[in-house]
């Protein structure tokens, strides 16, 4: 476990006044966003909270592909028809994710600031004042959520203003009111489905200290959901604080058992583990994968931007890099899980939009699956359905887990690609979709479904077809159809000069935050660094990125440039981008804004809307600078900055085919251990400086010449295997 976690959570010597600098806790489903002055407010969320009444524009005989390709196709006219017929009308603001409400402690004059911290390696905040003093955590292991109270202070829960007031952003639900009784204080909300929910406090009074539970139940639960609530709000009284604190504390020790990385700028060291503190307080085994703003909904009376989807062009993938390389499989698997379980949603999805057998996924979507709107380019794009399944590939090639390959990976994949090729028109003896898009290029205007054939799209269909021929050899199953199809495909449009195409008569024509185009590159490593014809694209391609500037950038651009960077071996340019996205993007309480919300030029983005995707993506790279595997072979430290290569280490990584891996390099020498759990032969690049070895394993040890070199072959066994230099 890193020393430095103590010093790597937040401290606060002012109050908070804004709730996206919020102290924020959670455990995957329930969350808090604690900051104010007069009063102190907790605010509350769950990601189960959502108003899923279908879109009006789902209800429409129009509402199918057939029609949206004909608009594509039917010039201003046809686009203009499109915009009526499949983009969501803003007098529904459903459906959407929603917030709980939140808990108002007031403690009466605060005439001076309010101190404040997150401990992030037992994830419980503290508030004091001199008048009181609060301490409070959401427990790991159970629905509830403590604060404990020394000081005098008035109680009083807030109903959201959005659930009943007047406007397009209101729900317009029967008014509710807040009740107390026997301890407890809670409101129950109505809505106009079937689905209701409750946020329900519990207060125990304690000698010189109160306790307060909260917790948040909707009818899905149970049918008798207030009084199961304040049941487990009693139980969890009963057990009390400290013995609640003291399971919490054992879940969030072995969490950050898991993995371990030190870099030289600490800074940069304290945003790695933020953000892993982030992930898990918001993605947890059994529950749902986070949305764009995941336990924290905006604490502002309003719905969340972006209704706070699942939003598949990016962000829930992006929310989910990185993860089972850091080990935190548990809590990454839970997107796959998903996934799986609204199976079926998304086979209706493809038969009653797309017309098609299999498996397709509204690239915009609800808890349920279902279809939430916004620019047809990618919230009807049929290939962000494949980007979500690399969810279940990325799960098993980290653990190499074969049952899950058989079971879960293998039979998703194939229903995908079943839907996927139906939709497939053959043009003189290629496979094609009938229409194209580039997500976000061109924004909402007609070129962006008018580029020809993307990239972006060839990319991942490309990667379908390889994945399922791989699969299916591994199950001994024919991959014969999969490499036929893939002879009828394109490849990667590539310019006579060596750069990436959007398309394949289109260049990168300007400055954009969504490099969708370079999907080959990362996340889908169908173009390698490894021949010298795929460097030259690779770092072309990142010229074109340089050349265009960052203007046009948003927050989450800043990682995943910086991981391509680190794909071209290239440290000092993907720490300048890490760099960049902690200064300009982060917030005091370390939420990704997507904006360059302080001004220093980053970005002409200069919004500040909360989301998670960046948070994930920024420890992704983090780790590609330190440990690669996608080419087929071990590459340590691949990409370091000149600033790091004093002392660099990480510990308990885990590389492709589930082996951990631990280095480190200090003043140009460097020393790593490999931990397999079954018998494996890997491939190491050379990175070593000596031209010999020392391998050890348990009590025998051999020295090997590894001079002239390019890569190390090593037979690992049961245990750890140690390397080091002589």
């Amino acid at each position: 476990m890193n020393k430095n976690l103590k010093n790597f959570g937040l401290n606060f010597s002012r109050s908070i006044e804004k709730w996206d600098e919020a102290i924020p806790i959670g455990n995957g489903n329930l969350g808090a966003l604690i900051y104010g002055r007069g009063p102190i407010r907790y605010s509350i969320d769950a990601l189960a909270l959502w108003d899923e009444r279908k879109s009006e524009v789902t209800k429409s005989e129009s509402f199918n592909y057939k029609t949206l390709v004909e608009c594509v196709k039917g010039g201003d006219e046809g686009w203009e028809r499109k915009k009526q017929l499949f983009e969501i009308n803003e007098d529904y603001p459903y459906p959407s994710k929603i917030s709980a409400g939140r808990i108002e402690l007031d403690f009466g004059e605060t005439s001076s600031e309010i101190t404040s911290s997150l401990d992030i390696l037992t994830a419980t905040a503290n508030l004091e004042y001199k008048g009181f003093k609060l301490e409070s955590f959401v427990a790991a292991t159970r629905p509830v959520g403590i604060i404990k109270i020394f000081g005098n202070y008035s109680l009083k829960l807030n109903i959201p203003r959005c659930f009943s007031s007047s406007g397009k952003d209101s729900m317009n639900y029967p008014l509710s009111s807040v009740l107390a009784n026997d301890g407890f204080t809670y409101y129950v909300q109505k809505t106009h489905t079937d689905y209701s929910f409750a946020v329900v406090l519990y207060t125990k009074r304690c000698e010189g200290f109160d306790e307060i539970y909260y917790t948040v139940a909707s009818n899905e639960d149970s049918e008798d959901f207030l009084e199961s609530a304040k049941k487990i709000l009693k139980d969890s009284a009963e057990l009390g604080y400290d013995f609640i604190l003291k399971e919490h504390k054992t879940w969030w020790h072995a969490y950050w058992n898991k993995s371990d990385v030190s870099i030289p700028n600490k800074e940069m060291e304290k945003a790695y583990y933020l953000n892993w503190y982030l992930f898990a307080s918001t993605s947890r085994k059994g529950g749902y994968p986070m949305t764009l703003q995941g336990v924290w909904t905006a604490d502002n009376d309003s719905l969340p931007p972006w209704s706070g989807d699942y939003h598949h062009d990016l962000n829930t993938e992006m929310s989910y890099w990185g993860y089972a390389k850091a080990g935190r499989l548990n809590e990454g698997r839970v997107f796959a899980d998903y996934l799986w379980n609204k199976r079926k949603a998304f086979e209706s999805h493809a038969k009653s939009f797309y017309k098609v057998k299999g498996y397709l996924i509204p690239g915009c979507s609800s808890r349920d699956g279902g279809y939430m709107g916004s620019w047809v380019q990618y919230s009807l794009s049929p290939t962000l359905t494949i980007w979500a399944a690399k969810a279940f590939d990325d799960y098993y090639r980290y653990t190499n887990d074969l049952s899950f390959l058989k079971n879960r990976a293998y039979p998703f994949f194939k229903k995908v690609e079943e839907a996927i090729f139906s939709l497939f028109e053959e043009r003189d003896g290629k496979y094609y979709l009938p229409i194209s898009s580039s997500p976000e290029v061109y924004e909402s205007d007609a070129k962006s479904c008018r580029l020809g054939n993307t990239n972006f799209d060839q990319s991942l269909i490309i990667y379908l077809y390889k994945t399922l021929s791989e699969y299916a050899t591994l199950l001994g199953k024919s991959p014969e159809r999969y490499g036929e199809i893939l002879k009828k495909l394109d490849g990667i449009y590539v310019s006579p000069e060596g750069f990436i195409m959007i398309s394949q008569s289109t260049r990168l024509p300007f400055s954009h935050r969504h490099f969708s185009h370079l999907m080959s590159i990362y996340p889908l490593h169908l173009i390698n660094y490894d021949t010298p014809e795929n460097k030259r694209t690779i770092n072309n391609s990142l010229w074109e990125l340089e050349q265009q500037g960052t203007g046009w950038w948003v927050g989450f651009s800043f990682p995943w440039c910086a991981t391509l960077y680190a794909i071209a071996e290239n440290g000092g340019g993907a720490y300048e981008k890490l760099r960049a996205f902690v200064k300009g993007f982060l917030s005091p309480n370390g939420f990704h804004l997507n904006g360059d919300y302080k001004n220093l030029g980053f970005s002409q983005w200069h919004y500040r809307p909360f989301t998670l995707e960046g948070n994930v993506a920024y420890n992704d790279a983090l780790q590609e600078m330190l440990l690669q595997d996608h080419a087929g072979y071990i590459d340590l430290f691949p990409a370091l900055p000149q600033e790091w290569r004093g002392q660099t280490e990480f510990k308990k990584l885990n590389s492709l085919g589930n082996i951990r891996v631990s280095a480190k390099t200090k003043n140009g020498t460097l020393s790593a251990s490999f931990t397999a759990k079954k018998p494996r032969e890997i491939k190491l690049k050379n990175r070593f400086s000596s031209d010999k070895i020392f391998v050890k394993y348990k009590n025998t040890s051999r020295e090997i010449s590894i001079k002239g070199l390019d890569f190390i072959s090593l037979d690992l066994l049961p245990g750890t295997t140690f390397v080091e230099e002589i």
